[in-house]
């Protein structure tokens, strides 16, 4: 441990504090991520690991391992799996930025101990590298074994360089960003400025994702990187490994000079700025409300005709967007990828009507219906966690039906996202399809199979709204779940789409998906009922 203690003590940190905080933080990462549990079960003691992230994960990196077995050379193969590991690692602090760049607790603990600004900020990169690095690993790990087994040691040295280099340079660039909009901005426009950056970094991370795929598909015909592809920092830790074989040149000497130099920058530049007053000054403007009138919830039009439990959340939902920026920020993360599914779908031309290219002959559907079925889904994820999830004590000291609040919370994600996505994307259909009924029908389909996927999400894990902490890594394990299990249904919905085949068919399927859709919230309620009866309040 000495050198471990050199270290840290040179870049001025303390290394007692810095060793005792960084356990206490793993620990707190790691916490239990209910904040219920159930009458007569046991309390789990210890941690409990992210096992959904990590499973999903591993399954990506068993993907990328691919590629170094197709793709000729090395250096073509390692600039192809970086950047996806680049932009994966990117995605899930992204996703997960609650808890994994924003701490505003850590000063209300830490300002009244001897803690300096420069042990907190390695105490916090040490967490977050901690995060990034297992996912690096993971997503990396099988990659390392291709090319040990194809081109041999020395290039297999050279890509866990590559892969730790590029995983810690896009953890550090992401932190600089968010943390240099902090020191830009006065509190007032913190929060719009914030919308503005998430709905921008969004975009930026998942338009390269989504094309991930096409640029593979051209790369692998390519000898050698595009040179357009040397503005991408993982191109340039990608050059390590051709140094590592041996062969030595100018343009890869300075790429890989770069990438190391401009790591150390950013070390640097978020050294200055990760630091204790960054802590006070996100404390103070996430504790702060947005100033104004608020007006009572019966005076509300939408929500007038509401039952009880409904408008109890449609309430919380809409005042935890309004006045909680991490929620916020977690919903914006969700909005633009479906904006973005659209503009991807309508890229090749125009969408192929399912009711004249019936079943797997259609075309260009896919990710919008991957939009329609997941993406609530995901959202529902936010809607059970929140920093201020101890305010839920509320729902088990008052006589409500927790099971229909529950139900109530699939109703609301329908109202507020679902509905106005469906309409939208009513018109796309419309504008495609040359047919307002084919366009209505195929729009009501998807609405009702998402219906059910909601309620089904429900039955399998009911939870009271805003009643679990922010664990690091769930949203990431829910989002990468959702992305893989919802490609499996999207694969197989055009089994279900052969019903428009028949206009007989068709009537018969949509009456079924009717019938089965209105009887499902009263289903989930009833088997859910004694389960969540059953929750007692621990936070």
């Amino acid at each position: 441990m000495k050198p471990v203690r050199r270290a840290v003590e040179a870049l001025g940190a303390d290394y007692a504090q810095w060793r005792v905080l960084s356990r206490v933080m793993l620990k707190t990462d790691l916490r239990s991520s209910s904040a219920m549990r159930a009458v007569g079960s046991p309390e789990r003691a210890g941690t409990s690991l992210p096992w959904g992230m990590l499973i999903m994960c591993l399954v990506y990196g068993i993907f990328l391992a691919v590629v170094p077995t197709v793709v000729p050379g090395a250096y073509l193969s390692a600039s192809i799996v970086l950047l996806l590991v680049a932009l994966l690692v990117a995605m899930t602090i992204l996703i997960d930025f609650q808890s994994v760049v924003i701490s505003p607790n850590d000063y209300e603990i830490l300002a009244h101990q001897p803690v300096s600004s420069r042990t907190y900020f390695l105490v916090k990169l040490t967490s977050i590298l901690l995060y990034t690095g297992i996912i690096g690993a993971l997503m990396g790990g099988f990659a390392t074994v291709a090319f040990l087994a194809t081109y041999g040691p020395a290039v297999a040295l050279g890509w866990m360089l590559a892969l730790a280099g590029t995983v810690v340079w896009t953890s550090l660039a992401m932190v600089f960003v968010y943390a240099l909009i902090l020191r830009i901005f006065s509190p007032e426009r913190l929060r719009r400025v914030l919308s503005y950056l998430q709905f921008v970094m969004t975009m930026a991370i998942f338009v390269p994702l989504i094309l991930s795929v096409n640029l593979t598909q051209t790369l692998t015909a390519m000898a050698e990187p595009p040179t357009a592809m040397l503005a991408l920092p993982s191109t340039w830790f990608a050059n390590i490994l051709p140094l590592a074989a041996g062969r030595w040149s100018a343009p890869g000497a300075v790429a890989a000079f770069a990438a190391l130099a401009s790591t150390a920058l950013l070390f640097h530049l978020v050294g200055h700025r990760l630091s204790l007053s960054y802590a006070a000054r996100l404390g103070v403007i996430l504790a702060s409300s947005k100033p104004g009138r608020t007006r009572a919830p019966g005076r509300s039009f939408v929500t007038r005709w509401f039952p009880g439990e409904l408008r109890v959340v449609s309430t919380l939902v809409r005042g935890q967007f309004r006045n909680d920026m991490n929620f916020r920020l977690g919903v914006l993360s969700i909005l633009p990828i479906t904006i973005l599914y659209i503009f991807m779908s309508l890229n090749d031309g125009r969408l192929s009507d399912p009711f004249v290219q019936v079943g797997f002959s259609a075309s260009g559907l896919g990710m919008i219906h991957f939009a329609v079925l997941g993406m609530p889904l995901v959202l529902m994820e936010h809607l059970f966690r929140s920093e201020s999830y101890r305010a839920a004590w509320v729902f088990f000291a008052t006589p409500v039906d927790r099971a229909r609040l529950i139900g109530h919370v699939g109703h609301s994600v329908m109202i507020f996202f679902l509905f106005p996505y469906l309409a939208m994307l009513g018109g796309v259909f419309v504008w495609a399809f040359g047919d307002l009924w084919h366009a209505v029908l195929h729009t009501g389909v998807l609405g009702l199979l998402s219906h059910l996927g909601i309620q089904t999400r429900l039955l399998v894990a009911p939870r009271v709204p805003f009643s679990q902490p922010v664990k690091k890594g769930a949203r990431v394990g829910a989002f990468m779940g959702v992305v893989l299990i919802g490609g499996l249904v999207v694969g197989l919905l055009p089994l279900i789409l052969w019903a428009y085949a028949r206009p007989s068919w068709t009537a018969a399927a949509i009456v079924v998906l009717l019938g089965a859709a209105l009887a499902a919230p009263r289903i989930v309620t009833r088997l859910i009922r004694d389960r969540v009866g059953k929750l007692e309040f621990t936070g």
